[in-house]
């Protein structure tokens, strides 16, 4: 007679998270408001569910858009949750991607405009104490540093028919074609960007993460004890000289690292 076997969750990890949108310069120029937008929860279990999203800068609404769509992916996967069997968040990551998009419909339609009026980009995101799974659509990318230091970008912007074109979430068929990703592994760091950062973060043509640009920042978040004054300097630094003189787009950073107290 066989041993019967009882599976043993992974242990539940902490995370610190450190999160900033900031306005480009070319909207401060233009009296427009930061179009970005992030959120993010944890979840039971020690998980923590993100979002990152850049609204279109030809959209009038652009703003609203990626606040609706960020947050309602976040709430979306706090409520499948309880739901996920073995740690696989692919099919509660493809239902908050479907909430998202119903959210941006919502926003529209209680504001009477077209809904390409509120077009944005989404990255939603799932860290867990041994894994990461993410979905895409747009620009922008999941950076991960496994606990031996390797980083890797586990997704890639990506664009439209045209160079310079992406795809938005209320672009047709794109939630349905939306760039999925599962990382098995033991994430030391996690970052999430919008395409205002790509320049800096990373290498091209191969797309890979630009490590010196990575390296210090999450170095930063692993000491930062007061999330506040953190979340202001990271904020202080997406707008500083340093990036500033490399895009003049907004700017969303989300930074996740394995809290050791």
């Amino acid at each position: 007679m066989g041993r019967t076997v009882t599976p043993v969750a992974a242990p539940a990890a902490a995370w610190r998270v450190l999160g900033a949108s900031v306005r480009g310069t070319s909207h401060a120029r233009n009296e427009l408001p930061c179009q970005d937008a992030h959120a993010w929860r944890r979840l039971p279990g020690g998980a923590v569910a993100l979002a990152v999203a850049d609204g279109a800068g030809s959209a009038a609404h652009a703003e609203a858009g990626a606040r609706a769509a960020a947050k309602a992916a976040v709430d979306s996967l706090v409520s499948s949750a309880p739901a996920v069997v073995d740690g696989n968040w692919t099919a509660a990551l493809d239902h908050a991607m479907g909430a998202a998009l119903v959210a941006v419909q919502d926003e529209a339609k209680a504001r009477a405009v077209e809904m390409r009026e509120l077009n944005t980009t989404l990255i939603a995101a799932v860290v867990t104490a041994d894994s990461v799974t993410a979905a895409q659509v747009g620009d922008g990318a999941v950076i991960v540093s496994a606990a031996g230091g390797e980083m890797r970008a586990i997704t890639a912007p990506t664009s439209g028919e045209f160079a310079n074109e992406t795809v938005f979430l209320t672009t047709p068929g794109a939630v349905d074609a939306a760039q999925r990703s599962a990382w098995r592994g033991s994430a030391r760091h996690l970052a999430i960007f919008t395409d205002g950062l790509q320049g800096l973060a990373l290498k091209h043509p191969e797309r890979t993460p630009h490590e010196p640009f990575f390296a210090p920042l999450f170095a930063f978040a692993a000491e930062a004890r007061d999330p506040r004054d953190a979340e202001d300097q990271l904020s202080a630094f997406l707008a500083g000289p340093r990036v500033t003189a490399r895009s003049d787009d907004d700017l969303t950073l989300v930074l996740v690292t394995r809290d050791h107290g």
